[in-house]
């Protein structure tokens, strides 16, 4: 007979099985060594070189091309979730990789459907590289003054290929990235523009990392800001081509989900370590009796409790639609109207989510009282780290009500700029 264990989230496939096992395992190292990272405010390679050693960072490339063959968001959810509870900047992180890796998957199986066997074969190779560890990916798309559908980044047309010239912010993982992802603008000789993804290798002259990332959370996620300048890449490096600036039109559901369902898994497991600690601190005797049965302190755990319940019940089911919704349209561009109900499903789960996150930890700090108000306390870094969850994209929290309320309304779902 097995032990039970709670009702924490579970994978459903044995891939999805493997890779949480995986983020546990590596969870309980980072976990020794999260507090000092964080005080430093330093990248952790040393994670990053344990996470390419056990195949981590190859969770969602299939089998065919050496990886772990997790296919499902909800597993990688679940897997993320976990691994956020030892360091939730170093997931982050990972999760941008790991994300990216996933939509390269769907740009593959979209190219082999669309008879590009050009593009095919790049991504193929990319992926087979990914699996083997030889490649880490930056995907920045965060820009000052804009949104996810309008990149100021612009990729101007020559004769042999494009130039490059913007900035991006918040480009997580940039430390230890050997290939970046931005997202672009190219003009349509229409005085408009279309949107793309470039690759740009590490060493492209003109992309330079900008040591910047000093944040007050997250201080592991190396998020630097990156500057491109006349980077010069062939024609071959521009990818997804779409005609959709300013929209939330083709891709950008399938993009959205695949990158930001497993980044908000985060802070549930960011929540979920609070809440362990929160325990294993009631237990402790203060005064005459332990903190447990005192009925205030049993109070604040119920609500702990009662949130993490919630937030658990909202990404399973919004995890499963996306999975749906994804595999309906592998190779097919979804209807608008069925991409914005989801995106909206997904931005209820991430509302509910980050604020109930927030709340078990400052719950959680209360039960364990003034000690984890000192920065070497776990639970004040978990408390500073789970703040970031509004500020992810794409939309902020005021953002976010607008576009619900604007689906749900039947109205145009782009925001009023």
């Amino acid at each position: 007979m097995t032990e039970f264990t709670g009702f924490d989230l579970l994978p459903t496939t044995p891939a999805g099985r493997d890779f949480v096992v995986l983020a546990e395992n590596h969870a309980k190292q980072f976990a020794e060594r999260a507090t000092e990272y964080d005080a430093r405010g330093v990248f952790p390679f040393e994670s990053f070189k344990e996470m390419r050693e056990s195949g981590f960072l190859s969770a969602s490339v299939p089998h065919e091309y050496g990886g772990l063959g997790v296919g499902l968001l909800h597993d990688l959810m679940v897997g993320m979730s976990r691994l956020a509870r030892g360091d939730a900047g170093t997931a982050v992180a990972a999760n941008m990789h790991i994300a990216g890796a996933a939509v390269i998957v769907q740009m593959l199986r979209r190219s082999k459907a669309d008879g590009d066997t050009v593009m095919a074969d790049v991504l193929a190779g990319l992926l087979s590289r990914v699996s083997a560890g030889e490649v880490l990916m930056c995907f920045p798309a965060t820009e000052r003054g804009t949104d996810l559908t309008s990149p100021r980044m612009e990729a101007t047309p020559t004769a042999d290929g494009y130039v490059l010239n913007g900035r991006k912010i918040f480009g997580t993982m940039a430390p230890v990235a050997h290939l970046f992802f931005p997202t672009v603008r190219i003009p349509n000789g229409k005085g408009g523009y279309r949107t793309a993804s470039a690759m740009v290798p590490r060493d492209t002259p003109g992309l330079q990392i900008v040591d910047n990332w000093d944040a007050l959370g997250m201080r592991t996620s190396g998020s630097n800001d990156i500057t491109f300048t006349d980077c010069a890449i062939p024609a071959g490096n521009i990818f997804a081509v779409r005609d959709n600036y300013g929209t939330t039109g083709q891709w950008f559901a399938s993009f959205t989900l695949t990158a930001h369902l497993p980044l908000i898994a985060t802070y549930l497991g960011i929540s979920e370590a609070a809440r362990d600690l929160a325990i294993a601190a009631a237990h402790a005797v203060k005064g005459r009796k332990r903190l447990a049965d005192r009925v205030p302190i049993q109070q604040l755990v119920a609500e702990i409790d009662i949130d993490l319940c919630t937030c658990r019940a909202m990404l399973q089911r919004t995890a499963r639609a996306a999975d749906e919704f994804i595999a309906r349209h592998q190779t097919v561009d979804p209807d608008p109207a069925e991409s914005n109900a989801l995106m909206k499903e997904v931005q209820c789960t991430k509302y509910v989510v980050n604020r109930r996150a927030i709340e078990v930890v400052d719950r959680a700090m209360t039960v364990c009282g003034g000690a984890a108000y000192m920065n070497q306390h776990p639970v004040a870094r978990l408390y500073r780290d789970v703040r970031a969850g509004p500020f992810m994209q794409p939309f902020a929290p005021y953002e976010a009500l607008e576009y619900i309320g604007k689906v749900a309304l039947g109205l145009d779902p782009n925001l009023d700029r």
